[in-house]
């Protein structure tokens, strides 16, 4: 089957106008200056919550019924709860919308990856990234959007994410018929898949099969620490510690992401020929002296450190969403919740914790404790399963 690039581009304008309201979120939130930075770590551990940790839910709700309508109304939502945002008296109120909006991100990512699976071919990689690069457009557009629509109207400028969200919404239902005709038989049913997995296999055959699995999403998590740990104090950095305006904090962490998507283009087809394992211990070394550099320089040259940070941290974000459905070939809207949901989603734990050192150390010293995370996921990626034996679980999922 060849590479459906139409649909892949239409899930990843999806994917982009749905995480546009993921990269807003930090920048609006510096429109509130009377949060505290732990504060600030916590609404975003309440997206977080809501929009990544329970998308396995939704991945075994995928596996389990036909549910591609997820697609256009999880888009939708995204941008209603972000719409909300901006019209908040309190800080509960925010909490709420930014619940809503997460749930909106929750709903769209399983089934718009799994289908992005099934368009992709043969180059499940490189389809992938397509996908992805998608969502990493949007998130890097997040911040730029925020501050543009705060200074055309203020706090309530919010609401454009609502029509973002609501015409993109509107052409994935209409498409929806030939999003569907691509789907293949990948699909498995969820108490279907339990049974081929785990029937007539020892314990440590369930173990080679639950481990790697286990590893990747720590990995994963590893991964996003580090992430929204720069995604969401990156801004606070600038205003705060450095004296910038709001709208220079925003391109900045715009520059982060935006760099963060043409490492995914990369990233993809470089792990299609290199290994999928290889290309995730290359970015994880590389972050360890760019997140030093990232906590030491200023000027331009800490520019510079931004962007590369974000190429090399992000180029393995549709790694990972293939490998997860490499390992769990028969369940890939779980696959897909886990490794684009939970374990991204584990990030908000990591910005709260960040959000504390910061409170007592201050914002440099958030910067030097992420360095702990990389390291911990190159060790981890070490255990992972290399192309070999991800080639002869293949061929024993086939045989049995």
């Amino acid at each position: 089957m060849k590479m459906n690039k139409k649909l892949l581009g239409l899930l990843g304008t999806g994917h982009a106008i749905t995480d546009i309201n993921q990269g807003a979120l930090p920048v609006i939130l510096t429109f509130f200056p009377h949060l505290s930075q732990l504060q600030v770590g916590a609404a975003m551990l309440a997206f977080n919550l809501s929009s990544s940790v329970i998308q396995p839910l939704f991945g075994i709700f995928s596996d389990r019924f036909k549910a591609a309508w997820l697609i256009p109304v999880g888009c939708l939502f995204a941008g209603l709860g972000m719409a909300f945002t901006g019209f908040t008296g309190g800080y509960d109120p925010l909490l709420l919308a930014a619940l809503i909006s997460g749930l909106g991100v929750a709903a769209y990512h399983p089934e718009g990856s799994k289908f992005a699976r099934f368009a992709s071919g043969e180059r499940k990689a490189s389809g992938m990234s397509l996908f992805s690069v998608g969502g990493n457009f949007g998130f890097a557009a997040g911040p730029v959007l925020a501050g543009l629509f705060y200074k055309l109207a203020g706090p309530h400028g919010t609401a454009g994410f609502l029509v973002l969200g609501g015409i993109m919404a509107l052409l994935l239902w209409i498409n929806l018929p030939a999003i569907v005709r691509t789907q293949t038989a990948d699909r498995m049913p969820v108490a279907a898949a339990v049974r081929h997995t785990f029937s007539k296999k020892t314990p440590g055959d369930i173990g080679k099969t639950l481990i790697p699995v286990f590893l990747l999403v720590l990995v994963i998590i590893m991964r996003s620490w580090t992430h929204l740990g720069i995604v969401t104090f990156l801004p606070q950095y600038y205003v705060r510690y450095l004296h910038h305006t709001n709208t220079y904090a925003a391109t900045v962490t715009s520059l982060f992401l935006l760099a963060g998507a043409f490492g995914t283009l990369v990233g993809g087809p470089l792990a299609d020929r290199w290994g999928l394992k290889t290309m995730i211990m290359l970015s994880m070394a590389l972050l360890v002296p760019l997140l030093y550099l990232l906590g030491h320089l200023t000027g331009s040259w800490l520019i510079l450190i931004v962007a590369l940070a974000g190429f090399t941290i992000i180029s393995t974000f549709a790694v990972t969403v293939v490998l997860g459905q490499e390992l769990l070939p028969h369940n890939v809207g779980l696959a897909s919740g886990l490794t684009l949901g939970f374990g991204i989603g584990m990030g908000g734990v990591g910005t709260t914790l960040l959000g504390w050192v910061a409170d007592h150390w201050g914002l440099p010293a958030a910067f030097h404790a992420m360095i702990i995370f990389p390291v911990i996921g190159l060790l981890l990626t070490l255990l992972l399963p290399g192309r070999e034996e991800l080639s002869r679980r293949n061929k024993e999922t086939t045989s049995s």
